[in-house]
């Protein structure tokens, strides 16, 4: 019996849920390779890469701002905490919130964690020409604005 490959179903199918499914999926498998020795992962690299743009933000703006989930933010601020690379702290002006910053190990990280983004990023664009840049992404930000609405 001739068993169907990862290669010929990706040509085959015309599903664009399955296909997003299955990028992400693949994009998972890539950081948990990549960030293995930070001992972080995935949302953890979101929740860098979003401190690396704004430090003292807040878990909450955090959550609402990137499309996660409380609980998730919570848990991996958590994990980020205890591996010394972010650390939380009272807002003045509202005890009820908690500040997020990112310690000297935290910034340490930055170029390596941009380097592990960008090589994603140059991966799943090999072979593109500007023009076919341009057009997926316009596209997968069009999927992504839809996404944002389910």
């Amino acid at each position: 019996m001739n068993e169907e490959t990862t290669i010929q179903w990706i040509e085959d199918i015309d599903i664009v849920a399955a296909m997003v499914s299955f990028t992400y999926r693949s994009v998972q498998k890539h950081f948990a390779k990549e960030l293995t020795r930070y001992h972080i992962g995935w949302g953890h690299f979101a929740i860098l890469m979003s401190l690396y743009d704004q430090e003292g933000r807040s878990q909450e703006t955090l959550a609402q701002s990137r499309g996660f989930d409380k609980t998730m933010i919570a848990k991996s601020i958590l994990r980020l905490e205890e591996e010394g690379i972010v650390y939380r702290k009272i807002d003045p002006d509202d005890k009820r919130v908690k500040r997020l910053y990112l310690t000297e190990k935290g910034k340490k990280l930055r170029p390596e964690m941009e380097r592990i983004g960008f090589k994603l990023n140059s991966l799943l664009l090999k072979d593109f020409n500007s023009d076919e840049l341009s057009s997926a992404l316009k596209s997968v930000r069009k999927i992504a604005l839809n996404a944002a609405k389910l």
